[in-house]
């Protein structure tokens, strides 16, 4: 069942859909990172400024390459060396798209261990990865919540396990400074 579930998220992510779904901190609010549409689509349910930018899941390290210019050895072993969800400030691609990024010069993503994220990334690359719930508002932690909140606006909600239910952990590759712990 959670493999129909999933192909159904997949679908409608490329199909410039929103997702809600579990990963391995919070529920996230999810979309194509290339579809400009769909990622204004997930801004404007959370009420959040496109200037702050937002993170990407991946399911593995290949993930990021996409997004990041290129990292060492050492960078890619020290990203996965992290035992906890952590969110990785990357000195982004040229190629990467403005309206994910914001006006920073770096781009914010993580590598998931969740079993329904991590299979969602599988199948449709990285992720827009978003906190559900209105910006500077507590997240919501159930599908009720998600309904009442966001209603109609979600194309598909799957929800599994619960994660930490805690914000990730930021940290810049390049400076080495944590940005915001895991609390």
């Amino acid at each position: 069942m959670l493999a129909n579930q999933i192909s159904q998220a997949a679908a409608i992510i490329q199909h410039g859909g929103i997702v809600a779904y579990s990963t391995d901190t919070i529920i996230g609010l999810g979309c194509d990172p290339y579809n400009r549409r769909a990622v204004e689509s997930v801004l404007w349910l959370k009420q959040r400024s496109i200037e702050k930018g937002l993170v990407l899941l991946t399911d593995g390290i290949d993930g990021l390459k996409d997004f990041s210019q290129t990292l060492t050895s050492s960078q890619c072993s020290k990203i996965t060396s992290i035992p906890t969800p952590t969110t990785w400030l990357l000195p982004k691609s040229s190629s990467t798209p403005a309206w994910l990024t914001g006006i920073h010069a770096s781009v914010a993503m993580r590598i998931t261990q969740h079993p329904i994220a991590s299979q969602l990334c599988k199948s449709t690359g990285a992720i827009v990865s978003t906190s559900a719930n209105f910006s500077g508002y507590p997240t919501a932690t159930n599908q009720q919540q998600l309904k009442d909140w966001f209603g109609p606006h979600l194309d598909y909600v799957i929800i599994g396990a619960a994660g930490t239910g805690l914000p990730s952990e930021v940290r810049d590759l390049i400076s080495g400074k944590t940005l915001r712990q895991n609390r």
